[in-house]
């Protein structure tokens, strides 16, 4: 990971008339950006509630989108208007269901999820629940965890072996509250017996582009996992604001924190965390950013970015699972893996999202500024009035232009992929996502079949594919790597194979909006075609 420079001195200037204003409000370590702008000589400090260039809230400080750039003519803020679609549990898990069902994906990258309302029974969901129950009981185990809709630090969360304690908890609660029922996973992989999740960072900048950190960083708990005791919060949350009350807390690492390097080392000769489990993160925050894309800055606003924070689980078969997206993530420097993380993260974050917006005034004062480069583009999406044209579905000239543009980078992709055994196997899989044929053996695959199993499933699902669209085959050159992650769930990790989809996977997202509507156009012209359901329900 880089280190910020020490040896350069900001640019000093006796004048602040000519001088931009940024406010940093207090909370969640706000010294980090306090930092990071006194390092840039073109901007001072201004009181709260004074006009200002730059308005930062790390703190879950809402800001007054009504004032915004109406005192000053350029005004830059931390916080996308919307950003509950994906932050709030319950709106996430809402948004994951509606777009996979539009997209007939299975959401199997992130644990089975119900919303639900206390003391009522809206839609039948409690009896789904309770069905879905059963049949996973069988299956992965009798143990649910339930979270309040938008609660945080790991308040309200806690976990049940049977439904009847999760319908007693959803009873007594107050009437109307939201929750979301989660299936637990049981099965983690765990380090020296003890749970640990991961956290990752996605960055959302003024240009509407989602980039996502390459450097993450590991949570562990303090006690040995224990499903015999579901009560014990120190064994099951691996939340910072629930493990620091504990006395074990920094016993096994400090302050519970590993970096990716140590974890690596740790499960050296088990799997490579940049070549299996990275590739899982990218695709489960590009679906993540995509099934709020139209729902984030609704109106298009110019000068707003946000910093998210991502948490994923891996389970004992080494599969990703996102569990959830934070807004204002922690900053807190805990421990040297943090101290060495945050600071260069948050300048980094200044240098994508603020600078482009106000650039330094002077060669001298740029030469300041150590370039870094730790932020990958995930999503690149249209900018401005025409993202909004194409969103709502007006402006057939946009429309049909991102559709071709789309094509012509899949095409690109498959051309450039070099192995013909690639481009056939993710032409495949993407056939099955797009064919209920494939519904049996992607079922099979997710209840924990052999490696021998899988690709005896793969090989059945082609064969039945090739039968039912050879008329389609084009069609289906373009949706292959429309939907590349999905190459993961068919043929899992243990397969060589999968792991060169999974890179494709993270090279072709930047257009996943664009292949997103590449899709329904191939839907519409291909309505024989049928599909498999989400497993995801709300």
């Amino acid at each position: 990971m880089p280190a910020l420079r020490s040896d350069a001195e900001p640019v000093v200037s006796d004048s602040t008339s000519n001088k931009l204003g940024y406010v940093v409000l207090p909370g969640n370590e706000s010294i980090l950006m306090a930092e990071a702008m006194a390092r840039r000589s073109w901007w001072r400090t201004v009181e709260k509630g004074s006009p200002n260039n730059f308005w930062w809230g790390g703190n879950g400080q809402r800001f007054g989108w009504p004032d915004f750039q109406k005192r000053v003519k350029r005004q830059i803020v931390n916080q996308v208007e919307g950003h509950s679609e994906i932050c709030t549990k319950t709106r996430l898990a809402e948004n994951l269901r509606r777009y996979a069902n539009d997209q007939k994906l299975d959401c199997c990258w992130v644990p089975e999820t119900f919303v639900v309302s206390a003391g009522y029974n809206d839609g039948g969901k409690l009896n789904l629940l309770k069905k879905t129950y059963a049949r996973l009981q069988e299956l992965e185990g009798p143990v649910w965890i339930v979270k309040p809709a938008s609660r945080n630090r790991g308040n309200g969360i806690q976990v049940f072996g049977s439904f009847q304690d999760i319908e007693t908890h959803l009873r007594n609660a107050k009437t109307g509250s939201q929750w979301v029922v989660q299936k637990y996973i049981e099965q983690p992989l765990l380090i020296d017996g003890r749970k640990f999740d991961i956290r990752s960072y996605c960055l959302i900048t003024p240009d509407h582009k989602i980039h996502m950190y390459k450097h993450s960083y590991i949570r562990t708990s303090s006690t040995a996992f224990d499903l015999s005791n579901l009560e014990d919060r120190s064994s099951h949350l691996t939340n910072d604001a629930v493990q620091e009350k504990f006395e074990h807390y920094g016993t096994f690492e400090d302050s519970n924190k590993l970096s990716m390097e140590a974890f690596q080392e740790l499960f050296a000769g088990q799997f490579s965390v940049e070549d299996d489990l990275v590739p899982q993160m990218r695709a489960c925050a590009i679906h993540a950013f995509s099934a709020v894309l139209n729902k984030l800055n609704p109106m298009r606003r110019q000068h707003c970015f946000e910093l998210f924070g991502l948490d994923f689980m891996v389970d004992a078969r080494h599969k990703v699972y996102l569990i959830e997206v934070n807004t204002s993530p922690a900053l807190y420097r805990h421990g040297q893996v943090l101290t060495d993380l945050l600071p260069v993260l948050i300048e980094e974050v200044v240098q994508k999202a603020v600078d482009p917006c106000f650039p330094p005034p002077t060669a001298e004062a740029a030469a300041t500024i150590e370039p870094l480069t730790s932020f990958d583009v995930l999503i690149d999406t249209p900018s401005g009035r025409n993202m909004r044209r194409t969103i709502s579905g007006s402006g057939r000239g946009a429309y049909n232009s991102t559709i071709a543009a789309a094509a012509r980078t899949v095409r690109k992709t498959n051309s450039n992929n070099g192995n013909p055994e690639n481009v056939a196997a993710t032409t495949a899989v993407a056939r099955t996502n797009s064919n209920s044929s494939g519904s049996s053996s992607n079922a099979a695959l997710a209840t924990g079949s052999s490696s021998s199993d899988e690709n005896v499933a793969v090989a059945a699902v082609d064969r039945s594919l090739q039968r039912t669209n050879r008329t389609n085959a084009d069609d289906s050159k373009v949706v292959s790597s429309a939907a590349p992650v999905e190459a993961a769930d068919l043929l899992k990790r243990d397969t060589s194979l999968s792991k060169q989809l999974l890179k494709t996977a993270s090279t072709n997202a930047a257009s996943v909006y664009q292949q997103n509507l590449v899709i329904r156009t191939m839907r519409k012209s291909n309505s024989g075609l049928g599909a498999n359901r989400a497993a995801f329900k709300v």
